[in-house]
């Protein structure tokens, strides 16, 4: 008699965006995120469904692009929410979808004045980043027994490389720090893909926006001026729900995998 299949793993995706500009000498923004979105498979389906639901309740059509600066500035498509009550309503129903316990958040943040200080430049910041990120989320597949997947918009051939190169680094070296060989990541880390903006991944947008929340965060943590308004509250109270966290019921075993989780990790 033949053996049952056996069940397919869960796959657990990892979107990724940018806030602000790498190089350190760009003093138009001095913070720069690196924000990841996860999320199962089957889970993102339904997500995208209440995106989706959100979008044509105010504009009729489904490929409006959540984009945190211009939703902050209501410029584009957004203009419509200089109505107040139009745009007190959306806030709501926005938080909704980001209050959604299908994904978690994790962020890499650079400090660009403390980048400069230490003599970073842009490579090392894209570099360090991309390899932090997916370390992360690597610690998360190998807890949660699941394979992994990596999905990037595109930014350019300079940006893309970096990706590819820390996916390339973990398949040959594994995690040595925690004694993961490059065998095991091989076997959870089954794919990294390119796509353009044109996709409107609703991951991505996610990621965008709480990347948004995230240099709010941490400027306020630096008890530095940040935009204050009904938009940046919002976001701020979804980024603190969104953080990854260790969950209750854990294995003794892989609970010093989760010690290495860090969902808001500050460098250099």
């Amino acid at each position: 008699m033949a053996n049952a299949q056996q069940p397919t793993k869960e796959c657990l995706r990892l979107f990724i965006d940018e806030t602000g500009t790498a190089n350190p000498l760009d003093s138009a923004s001095e913070i720069y995120v690196l924000s990841g979105c996860s999320i199962k498979k089957t889970d993102g389906v339904d997500l995208k469904i209440f995106s989706d639901q959100i979008k044509f309740k105010y504009w009729g059509r489904t490929d409006v692009v959540f984009h945190s600066r211009e939703i902050g500035r209501k410029e584009g498509d957004f203009t419509i929410f200089k109505d107040q009550r139009i745009f007190n309503e959306f806030l709501h129903d926005l938080e909704n979808l980001l209050s959604s316990p299908r994904f978690k958040m994790f962020f890499i943040v650079v400090d660009k004045t403390k980048a400069r200080q230490v003599g970073w430049d842009e490579k090392k910041i894209y570099k360090d980043t991309t390899l932090f990120l997916v370390r992360q989320f690597l610690l998360i597949l190998l807890t949660t027994a699941m394979k992994g997947e990596m999905i990037i918009e595109s930014a350019s051939a300079e940006k893309d490389v970096y990706l590819l190169q820390a996916f390339g680094f973990f398949l040959g070296a594994g995690l040595v720090d925690v004694k993961v060989g490059y065998e095991t990541v091989q076997d959870i880390l089954t794919s990294v893909s390119f796509v353009t903006k044109k996709n409107h991944d609703t991951e991505e947008q996610i990621a965008d926006l709480l990347g948004y929340a995230a240099r709010l965060h941490y400027l306020k943590r630096q008890k530095k001026p940040i935009p204050t308004g009904l938009y940046e509250d919002m976001v701020s109270r979804s980024f603190n729900r969104s953080l990854f966290k260790v969950p209750q019921v854990t294995r003794p075993k892989k609970i010093s995998l989760f010690a290495h989780v860090e969902p808001f990790l500050v460098i250099p």
